[in-house]
């Protein structure tokens, strides 16, 4: 309760009371009781018209009447009335009041008045407040709610993307609550979402307000995309054709990786694929990519997993595949006449083939052919006899003797060359048989021959065994001396000086047994510059065994690469490497370059370029600038000097000792400028550097 008295009039006063007399919590009102009295102390008076009122929460309250104030101190009630007031939509309530009395003079009181003021009621609780944490989707999360009253109840709602319903009714304070997993067919393309957590307060029966938060909720890391399997598959068709299965091949197979059932989780799709063979830094990300010729052999491991639109991995699948050993074919021979009249070819045969054992079982077919010819002749004639022939259940010999099938007549010297091949490539092996081997022979032209009936040569000459007939042996050739020192016979090139290879050197192997310089094309794996590359020429130092060194120069864009080969038993060569020349690696020092630039409202820079480094300077001086927010100006950095991407150069102001507001110079890529600046005549500068890949001004 609050009481009012008024001014003083002879003893006359009136009072005022304002009672908050109850609430009403559903309804959001009070009901006040308002009572207004006059006083008197010993002046009375009788049958005077008077009136009075109270003016409160935008209402009159009026009385009027003759009222008879005969006794002294007394209270003569003139108003007494409650009335319903509205709160606040928060609950809160004031309002301001006023009262006033009139008599009619005489004996009767003037005028009195409560001036106005401001009465307070009772704070009405209204809607309960909600919070709730982060939440993981498909599990519970706790909603925690502050209610103003403790007989508040409250109804949960929730509204998510397209979704909406009740989530519980007639809550306290608290409730646990699992999100539905279909939450995450609304987020496809993302691992979290947002979405409206609605309380609604009741007292009683009513509704009294409703309040919302939003809340967050990540996809679980269990919802991710999945496959049923990877399907291998060998992309030469000779080798998926020999050993089939999970088995392939070194250096010939590529594998093609095909993904099926791969399906996205709850809504999301399939956006990427990934296979590699595991620790081999060999992989594909595209479904039904080829992971590569494979330079290694024996067991691997090709792991497979899918990625979706959320940027969720699949859980990954491993598949063991093996790798069979493969190498060229290998092949060395020697000849040897035989027969009564030395008429019959013997080749001591050695070569090998790789294998490609599947189960126990060889997947790889080793052929021999041979070809001869007269020495000096390109007439070659296929020699079909035991020495040659196709196996499948062997794949090497080791001084493995056998006859040609033609008949070599003992006064001439021929060329044999062996051909072995496998199911992917041949390698071939020349040897060069002399006639019948005599002591010494000589003829009516004054040719003499040396170990051998006399064959080749103008009058006068010699021709020796060993000489022009030396088999491809690193110590072959040295049977002709002069002053005690053995003569060079190793041929190179023919007698003009042209590599001697002939047209077989274009489409010969790279692995050679046997110092080489020939020219080769650029159709095959081999060269450096690639499949389908350039030709050049191919210079081959052999040492012995599987032991040289390899250069290759292409013509035309003269490239040069090396690389080398050093193994006891087999050819296994290094990768090859380029040769980078002193005039592809000089760099040009660049001048300093420095322009003076107008810049926006009269301001100059200084920009200065030392290779693809530009600083920019405000020349410092005084100069008016505008207040703007990004504005665009007229003004432009020249080509040369334009950063690769925007930067900001900032502009410091002062006025005298005081540092003021500047603002900031945005440079875009183009050249372009944008301003923002708080404005003012000050003395403004300020630097920036940045990367450019504008050309180099001249």
């Amino acid at each position: 309760m609050a009481e009012f008295w008024s001014n003083n009039d002879r003893g006359y006063r009136i009072r005022l009371w304002l009672d908050q007399a109850s609430q009403n919590v559903s309804s959001n009102t009070s009901q006040v009781r308002v009572r207004l009295a006059l006083i008197n102390t010993t002046t009375t008076f009788a049958q005077y018209s008077c009136s009075a009122y109270v003016d409160l929460n935008g209402q009159r309250l009026n009385w009027s009447g003759s009222p008879s104030v005969l006794s002294n101190n007394s209270t003569t009630w003139l108003i007494d009335q409650t009335i319903t007031v509205n709160h606040n939509a928060d609950g809160s309530k004031s309002f301001g009041f006023m009262a006033h009395f009139n008599g009619s003079g005489g004996w009767s009181p003037g005028s009195l008045n409560i001036g106005s003021g401001t009465f307070s009621l009772t704070t009405i609780p209204r809607s309960s407040e909600v919070s709730v944490g982060v939440a993981t989707i498909g599990s519970a999360v706790s909603i925690n709610i502050n209610r103003a009253s403790n007989g508040f109840t409250h109804t949960l709602r929730y509204q998510w993307g397209n979704k909406q319903g009740t989530i519980a009714s007639n809550v306290g304070t608290s409730h646990s609550w699992t999100l539905p997993m279909d939450f995450c067919q609304d987020i496809p393309d993302s691992t979290v979402g947002s979405g409206t957590l609605y309380v609604d307060t009741y007292s009683g029966g009513s509704r009294i307000g409703t309040q919302s938060v939003t809340f967050t909720a990540n996809v679980p890391a269990s919802v991710v995309p999945s496959f049923s399997s990877v399907t291998l598959a060998d992309t030469h068709g000779v080798a998926a054709s020999l050993v089939g299965g999970n088995s392939f091949i070194q250096i010939i197979s590529n594998i093609r990786t095909t993904f099926n059932g791969a399906v996205g989780s709850y809504g999301s799709t399939i956006t990427g694929y990934y296979a590699e063979i595991v620790n081999k830094n060999q992989s594909t990300n595209a479904n039904g990519g080829t992971l590569g010729v494979m330079n290694f052999h024996g067991s691997a491991t090709i792991r497979a997993s899918v990625i979706d639109s959320r940027g969720r991995r699949s859980a990954t699948r491993d598949i063991t595949i093996n790798v069979l050993e493969y190498f060229a074919p290998i092949l060395s021979f020697d000849v040897i006449r035989t027969g009564a009249t030395s008429s019959i070819l013997q080749i001591n045969r050695n070569g090998r083939i790789s294998p490609l054992t599947v189960g126990g079982s060889q997947k790889n077919m080793m052929t021999l052919r041979f070809k001869v010819a007269e020495l000096g002749s390109n007439n070659y004639i296929n020699d079909t006899g035991s020495a040659a022939g196709s196996w499948t259940a062997r794949n090497s010999f080791t001084n493995d003797a056998a006859n040609l099938g033609g008949t070599y007549v003992a006064n001439k010297s021929y060329r044999v060359v062996g051909i072995l091949e496998d199911k992917f490539t041949s390698t071939e092996f020349a040897y060069t048989v002399g006639t019948e081997s005599v002591t010494l022979s000589y003829d009516k032209l004054g040719r003499l021959g040396v170990g051998k009936i006399i064959e080749k040569g103008e009058a006068g000459s010699i021709d020796a065994a060993g000489s022009i007939h030396a088999k491809n042996d690193v110590h072959a050739g040295r049977n002709i001396y002069a002053n005690g020192q053995p003569i060079q016979q190793y041929q190179l090139t023919n007698a003009n000086g042209q590599l001697s290879g002939g047209s077989n050197q274009w489409d010969d192997v790279w692995n050679k047994q046997a110092t080489i310089l020939g020219w080769r094309s650029g159709k095959y794996r081999d060269n450096p510059s690639g499949l389908n590359g350039e030709w050049g020429l191919f210079q081959n130092y052999w040492l012995d065994s599987w032991k040289g060194v390899q250069f290759f120069t292409t013509v035309g864009s003269g490239r040069h690469f090396i690389r080398v080969y050093n193994h006891p038993k087999e050819w296994k060569p290094t990768n090859w490497r380029e040769v980078v020349f002193k005039d592809d690696v000089i760099l040009q020092e660049k001048a300093l370059k420095t322009i003076t630039q107008g810049f926006p409202y009269a301001m100059t820079a200084t920009l200065v370029r030392k290779d693809n480094l530009v600083t920019v300077t405000i020349d410092r001086r005084i100069t008016n600038l505008p207040e703007v927010e990004n504005a665009g100006v007229s003004e432009r950095i020249p080509v040369g000097y334009r950063p690769y991407s925007a930067a900001v150069l900032p502009i410091i102001g002062n006025n005298h000792h005081r540092a003021v507001g500047g603002g900031s110079l945005l440079i875009n890529s183009d050249g372009s400028m944008r301003l923002t600046s708080n404005g003012g005549t000050n003395v403004y500068m300020g630097t920036v550097s940045y990367v450019t890949n504008d050309p180099y001004p001249s």
